[in-house]
């Protein structure tokens, strides 16, 4: 029997693991689970970990990388399938495993990831965001042929899975972000597809404040030159451009026609924080150490990295395709 292994990297979400935990072993799925709890926490997560069937490892916050972390989660699991998920999501679905994994019989999908939907508490802009960036229609996105994608691409490790035979060739790569959608474009290019289900539903959204949104698109920025390759991304600044311009008009007419009117002013300023980090983090190697330290989130990325991605993994990568 086919086995799920859930890798969670775990911070301080005591108030969420165990519902989060109830709804992965009450799934009505035929395939086995464990779940590997990676935790850097200083609460009560770890005692209310040890209450379920689990294998808890420690992992200092100091040491925590996005891809790196999930690397080491999938070595110390053996799983046919590597599940990722944001340990803040909800699952209301008892059968939202068994949708994300179905696509797995077609040998050539490398990857799923599903559907996000705003919990009831989000910001105006964070429910836009959301509906916007995963909507209702299901697609499958590969590289046949070898031609380019014709613009921006997503695969989201919040709600993801990866099969692991493909991750025993293309490992997570270890960058300051984004790590989730380089992979699926390695994946990609090596002939491989990556599936949307927007029927394999989670609840997941995060209320940024103006400082913690520009710190979110800085790191997020900083990798988008890599990410975007235009070897493989018919993507240029000038659509870049064009659909934040698309993008901050639609999301000012979700709230004037959801009565969200009052809420204009700020995100406006809200989004031009949102997209000046992201402007800045792509010109990050212009930047003084100190000054990327000042204004990315995960600060002690660069004392581990020389860039924004591990120079080691590259190059396995690509001598990989090239056997």
């Amino acid at each position: 029997m086919p086995t799920a292994s859930f890798i969670l990297p775990t911070r301080n979400v005591e108030k969420n693991i165990g519902n989060l935990l109830e709804s992965i072993y009450s799934q009505n799925t035929h395939h086995e689970i464990e779940v590997l709890i990676m935790d850097s926490s200083d609460d009560k997560t770890p005692e209310i970990v040890k209450k379920y069937p689990t294998k808890l490892v420690r992992v200092e916050p100091e040491d925590y990388n996005y891809g790196g972390t999930r690397n080491l989660g999938a070595k110390m699991t053996s799983g046919d399938f590597l599940v990722f998920l944001s340990t803040d999501v909800e699952i209301r679905d008892k059968k939202w495993l068994s949708k994300l994994l179905r696509h797995f019989t077609d040998p050539k999908v490398a990857g799923v990831y599903g559907r996000q939907l705003p919990k009831e508490n989000a910001t105006p802009m964070e429910k836009f965001f959301i509906l916007n960036t995963y909507p209702a229609k299901s697609h499958i996105l590969s590289l046949n042929g070898g031609q380019k994608l014709k613009r921006a691409f997503l695969f989201s490790n919040t709600n993801s899975a990866i099969r692991r035979s493909v991750w025993e060739k293309i490992k997570l790569p270890e960058m300051l972000k984004s790590e989730d959608q380089e992979w699926a474009k390695r994946a990609l290019k090596a002939g491989y597809k990556i599936v949307y289900d927007s029927e394999a539903v989670v609840y997941h959204s995060h209320n940024y404040t103006i400082k913690s949104v520009f710190q979110e698109y800085f790191d997020s920025g900083a990798t988008m030159p890599y990410v975007y390759d235009k070897k493989i991304i018919n993507y240029s600044i000038n659509n870049f451009l064009l659909d934040g311009i698309k993008y901050t008009l639609r999301e000012y007419s979700f709230m004037a026609n959801n009565g969200y009117i009052s809420w204009i002013p700020y995100a406006t300023i809200y989004d031009s924080f949102k997209f000046l980090g992201m402007f800045l983090g792509s010109k990050h190697k212009y930047m003084p150490l100190w000054l990327k330290k000042a204004l990315c989130k995960k600060k002690n990325h660069w004392d581990k990295y020389n860039d924004i991605i591990n120079e080691q993994l590259i190059n396995g990568f690509q001598k990989s395709l090239q056997k």
